[in-house]
């Protein structure tokens, strides 16, 4: 393992968010807001990014356990530093603050914040752009400039991306890093101009344009996007559905011009999810509750997609919807979106894996001298990544159960803490019971806290680049 090298790589990272608090120092500067605790929280964060300097002579050289390594320690670095604003501006403790941040970085939207509207302008900016930089994964950002260090970054791209497939969408990585970053700041952009044009004003269509590309759902108003107009509503529907899409569809879409992608089978399978689901729910409201056409619609296909892309914007109280929409939305909660998406949960991908794996082991039972193997896009799965698609899932329940019995021993009642766990696990952020749609986690005890701020992280890098960091072989490299 190359130690220089990692706190060489970690050091670049600490510069990066220090960089990248100058733009909520300039919002504040143009608001006349207090700017110290951006200043004081830069300079820590200068003060470790000397460490670059202080590792020249490190070997450019790096292997698979220093790019698991340098993930893990690296997103539990940036949650610290990026979070002290929040602390030198007396808005939190520490460990809310690591809870908050741990939040936006992870794109899960748990907040502990009863009153999120009493925050300066800046605050709400930088919290929102922590989610935009989550959103990617801060440390591609990092993999854009990993050349000038002489470091190749492919294991780092293989701890980082999210899904069961590292696929490039150039032979170097570096360039994969940029074309993504190209991509996400276009689509963020188009973003922003159609949330002026639902009516909301320049900084408040950057923050939750932020907030939708990178699925995160931090809002600024305490009513979520309930506080916006229709319109608003339904471009954020829009704008969630592609950020919980494959950023290679992207790619081939806008680079390639490829128009195969509307025969991928997980797309095929998302967008199927969320029409038949969101149809569904919209007709039990109209029922039910008794909302007009467009209204049920409006808000059944907004949560269905906020939910199943593991945003957490919320635009209607589903609470009060009736139990089973809700244990529906749950469920959406644990599939998550598309694999290389910002989205978490266990990705479409590998429910569609799983099911043809069922279909093939049902085709076997009934015509046992068949040789049946499962297929995905007219290929044979390999075994290798049905296995880890599988142990996957497992794994997901196990973590997910376990955070449950920690949470209901510190004193949280048995719907919240699983809900609590879901939520946190899959990276959405309200669930149902004390921390729905209108609630927060602010009342949860502090050890509660710590925990659900290891699983966001854990569900954000798919458990096992975090879960490997406690073995002890890891440590020893055999």
């Amino acid at each position: 393992m190359n130690i220089l090298m990692n706190v060489r790589v970690l050091s670049l990272l600490a510069l990066l968010l220090t960089v990248s608090q100058l733009v909520p120092l300039l919002v504040a500067l143009l608001l006349a807001e207090d700017t110290v605790p951006f200043l004081r929280s830069m300079a820590i964060g200068g003060a470790v990014s000397l460490l670059y300097f202080l590792t020249s002579s490190a070997e450019n050289k790096l292997q698979p356990r220093d790019g698991i390594l340098i993930v893990g320690l690296g997103w539990a670095m940036a949650t610290v530093l990026a979070g002290l604003p929040f602390v030198f501006g007396y808005w939190m403790g520490w460990v809310d603050s690591w809870f908050e941040t741990a939040s936006g970085f992870t794109t899960t939207g748990a907040s502990i914040l009863t009153d999120v509207e009493i925050l300066p302008k800046s605050q709400l900016f930088w919290r929102s752009e922590i989610q935009w930089l989550g959103g990617m994964g801060i440390l591609l950002l990092a993999i854009a400039i990993l050349p000038f260090l002489g470091v190749g970054g492919m294991e780092i791209l293989k701890a980082e991306v999210p899904g069961p497939t590292k696929d490039r969408l150039v032979p170097r990585v570096a360039s994969t890093a940029r074309i993504l970053w190209v991509i996400y700041f276009g689509i963020t952009v188009a973003n922003i101009l159609v949330f002026m044009g639902s009516g909301m004003d320049f900084l408040e269509a950057t923050n939750h344009a932020f907030a939708t590309m990178a699925t995160g759902g931090y809002s600024t108003r305490n009513a979520s996007l309930a506080a916006f107009s229709p319109a608003a509503q339904w471009w954020c529907t829009v704008f969630m559905t592609i950020a919980g899409a494959n950023f290679l569809l992207h790619y081939r879409l806008l680079y390639r011009r490829d128009l195969g992608i509307v025969k991928d089978p997980e797309l095929l399978t998302y967008l199927g999810i969320i029409l038949v689901v969101g149809l569904f729910i919209g007709l039990v409201l109209m029922q039910v509750q008794g909302k007009d056409l467009e209204l049920a619609m409006r808000h059944s296909f907004f949560n269905v997609v906020s939910i199943m892309t593991t945003t957490g914007f919320a635009n209607d109280n589903f609470a009060l919807w009736p139990l089973f929409l809700q244990v529906i939305l749950l469920n959406l909660m644990v599939i998550g979106g598309m694999a290389g998406s910002t989205a978490g949960g266990i990705k479409v991908v590998r429910l569609v894996m799983v099911w043809r794996l069922f279909l093939a082991i049902l085709d076997r039972l009934m015509v046992p001298r068949r040789i049946s193997l499962p297929k995905y896009a007219g290929v044979v799965i390999p075994p290798e990544v049905m296995e880890g698609s599988l142990i996957m899932v497992v794994v997901f329940l196990f973590v997910m159960l376990l955070s449950v019995i920690v949470l209901t021993a510190v004193g949280v009642d048995f719907t919240t803490a699983f809900s609590a766990a879901l939520s946190c696990l899959a990276n959405v952020g309200p669930g149902i019971a004390k921390v729905g749609p209108i609630e927060n986690y602010a009342f949860i005890p502090d050890v509660g806290k710590l925990l659900l701020t290891v699983t966001m992280i854990a569900g954000r890098l798919e458990l096992f680049t975090v879960l490997i960091l406690f073995f002890p072989r890891f440590w020893r490299g055999r």
